[in-house]
């Protein structure tokens, strides 16, 4: 009968030594430990060591950031144990871990209602009710705490001391642990104290960049204190787009929300789930936002810029900084937190600084500039991402019919993210190249765009100044590079390029086309590829976007639109690619005479004007050159039976040059010779007299 004694006794030692060892740190030790002391103890011990040993197991569940399966351990030793306070204040307190703060109140009230309470049920409780807002409530808390026993740790002092409105010189010095920061600066808040609870926040959070609490922390604090305009509100609300902005694409932020939700509802959250509830944060976000705030960007498209960078950044595995996960961001964070000589190097990939361009820096926007050549920037270090240009936007001409658009620039989407060239990119993912344009047409910060005001600097002054001590901050994926403000500016002649070509080709492609606007768009396109060595290039794709778009219409039944396409472009094309143009028009041409003279053949001097254009741009197209001979000799016919002999005479003479020059190209074809023949025979009757025989009809 003495076992069952040996073993509790066991028990007990080898729950005091999971204790000793969890507040060590030893994680492997303690758990060693609490699984022994219960499978000491067994069914038949007593039910408080088997408690305590269950609340052993879930505490090393919480340290593990295990809350729900704390919780189940938590619960089993409630269950054997259901008046002590012990298993309710750690009920508490893996509730809490979930965010859910109702119920951790309600677990540290009933803890503080058992006799005798649990010592530390005040104090947790205080730190919920700063979360849920109950101000008051949580300063009382924490001022019968201290009442009672007088040892409030540290951070709890701070917290009260936060929450009374304390001045700066009565609080202790601020936190350094990660977990104790956004609670000490909710109760900052809570006190009055929103500019210290700010200061705090940035600081922890760069010491932490990857803490997604302490960033989740700034976000809120600063959406909620930023208002009105003008140069102050505009700083802020770019701090807050930055800390949003770095939520986004936060896998820990999202897998933290979704343990959080499935607390709180009681079932699983999918990870699926992530992208419709990062665009409904968006979209709340942006409707929090103003439409001016005082800056030169509106904040809602500093935060869709920022979002998209972030996404491209979590595209290549993130930016690594030493310090907890790599970041996924935009580049308005990096700058808050001061990385960006860092972030141009990850950027650059540690490519050598390559020599010194020839030119001016007059090619960013739609500014004149002296012609460049600039190579690929550097592939990422990881091989994520490449040089090469617009990888990854909405680009889809191979689905939907269009000729896609090649690289317009040397850059890599990264590159073009974390830069003023950013809201220009994500524009035009999104198919607006005319507001891309005007993201394009203003690169400098304020001071340099007002000095140069000043001096009267006209085009070529798009970029900031080469001293300019902004530049990096506002472009840090160029910071590394010594040439970094010729690269900018060469990057956004890029971007302006491939905006007038998707210009051009949404006018072309449109409901109602303007054909000379989509003509000054390419010819302006074109423009820019000569600066950047790309014109052969640029100009093979605007004659295949020309093409692709007369194909589309030419099946579409629409043969006048798919003529006055070619032709519109036909007039700023060169001579190597006017020729593939040209055949082109020809087979078009040819395909309009034709119908219009067999749908009305009393109505020929369209068809005939068709037809000899499409010979004079293709005399080898056979079918061209025997119609045009039919089409001929009938509008000869209906000029003699309107009385004009001389017309007749005029256009059968036309007839036979023209089916003349087409035998040279076509010795021997029977239908050549036969209309020309015919038209001999019709000219001989026209001379003589004869109306009745000659010919009317088309082809």
């Amino acid at each position: 009968m003495g076992q069952p004694h040996v073993d509790v006794s066991r028990a007990e030692q080898a729950c005091a030594a999971g204790e000793s060892a969890l507040e060590r740190g030893d994680r492997a030790g303690a758990e060693r430990e609490f699984r022994a002391a219960l499978a000491l103890a067994g069914d038949g011990a007593d039910a408080g060591i088997q408690a305590r040993a269950h609340i052993g197991a879930g505490r090393l569940r919480l340290a593990a950031k295990e809350p729900g399966e704390a919780a189940a351990e938590f619960r089993r030793a409630q269950e054997l144990r259901p008046d002590e306070a012990g298993p309710l204040h750690w009920l508490g307190c893996a509730a809490a871990h979930r965010s859910a703060y109702e119920s951790a109140d309600a677990h540290f009230t009933s803890a503080l209602g058992c006799v005798p309470p649990h010592h530390r049920s005040l104090v947790q409780r205080a730190y919920v009710r700063v979360r849920l807002g109950r101000h008051d409530a949580a300063l009382k808390d924490l001022r019968t705490a201290a009442s009672q026993d007088g040892a409030l740790d540290a951070e709890a002092r701070r917290v009260m001391a936060a929450l009374a409105g304390a001045t700066p010189q009565e609080e202790a010095p601020a936190p350094h642990a990660s977990e104790s920061v956004p609670r000490y600066a909710v109760a900052l808040v809570l006190g009055g104290r929103r500019e210290a609870a700010l200061e705090l926040l940035d600081e922890a959070t760069r010491r932490n960049p990857a803490d997604h609490r302490i960033t989740h922390t700034l976000a809120v604090a600063l959406l909620n204190s930023s208002t009105g305009q003008g140069e102050a509100a505009a700083r802020r609300w770019e701090r807050a787009v930055a800390a949003w902005g770095a939520l986004l694409y936060d896998d820990a932020f999202w897998a933290h929300r979704r343990a959080c939700a499935a607390a709180r509802y009681g079932v699983p959250v999918d990870a699926a789930l992530d992208t419709e509830l990062r665009a409904d944060l968006r979209e709340l976000l942006e409707g929090r936002m103003p439409d001016d705030a005082g800056g030169r960007v509106s904040p809602g498209s500093l935060l869709r810029r920022e979002a998209d960078a972030a996404r491209v950044l979590a595209g290549v595995g993130g930016f690594p900084t030493g310090h907890g996960d790599p970041l996924r961001c935009g580049p308005l964070r990096i700058a808050e937190l001061r990385m960006v000589a860092e972030f141009g190097a990850f950027a650059a990939g540690g490519e050598p600084a390559r020599p010194d361009l020839a030119g001016s820096t007059a090619a960013a926007g739609e500014l004149g500039g002296t012609r460049v050549t600039t190579a690929g920037s550097p592939a990422h270090p990881s091989g994520a991402h490449a040089a090469g240009g617009e990888t990854s936007g909405t680009d889809t001409g191979a689905q939907d019919g269009r000729t896609p658009p090649p690289s317009y620039t040397g850059a890599s989407p990264l590159t073009h993210a974390f830069s003023e060239l950013g809201l220009a990119q994500l524009l035009l993912k999104q198919e607006q190249p005319a507001e891309a344009l005007g993201a394009l047409a203003e690169l400098r910060c304020p001071g340099c765009r007002e000095r140069q005001r000043q001096r009267g600097s006209g085009v070529g002054a798009a970029v900031c100044d080469p001293g300019c001590g902004r530049f990096d901050e506002l472009n840090p994926a160029y910071a590394w590079y010594p040439d970094k403000h010729r690269r900018l500016a060469l990057d956004a002649r890029g971007l302006a390029l491939r905006a007038r070509i998707d210009l051009g080709r949404g006018e072309l492609t449109a409901g109602r086309p303007d054909f000379g606007a989509a003509t000054a768009s390419w010819r302006r396109a074109l423009v820019h590829s000569r600066e950047l060595d790309r014109y052969q290039e640029i100009h093979r794709t605007v004659v295949d976007l020309a093409l692709s778009a007369a194909r589309a219409a030419h099946r579409a039944g629409d043969l006048t639109r798919a003529v006055s396409t070619l032709e519109a472009v036909r007039e700023i094309t060169g001579a190597n690619e006017r020729r593939r143009l040209e055949g082109q028009l020809a087979r078009l041409l040819a395909d309009r005479g034709i119908a219009a003279a067999n749908r009305d053949g009393t109505l020929l001097d369209g068809p005939a004007a068709d037809l000899r254009r499409s010979v004079a741009f293709n005399p080898h197209l056979l079918r061209a050159q025997v119609s045009l001979g039919v089409v001929l000799r009938g509008l000869a016919a209906r000029r003699w039976h309107s009385g004009s002999a001389s017309g007749a005479r005029a256009t059968l003479r036309e007839a036979m040059d023209q089916l003349a020059a087409a035998l040279d190209h076509f010795p021997g074809d029977p239908e050549l010779t036969g209309q020309h023949a015919a038209a001999v025979a019709d000219l001989g009757r026209v001379t003589a007299g004869r109306h009745e025989h000659v010919h009317e009809s088309g082809r």
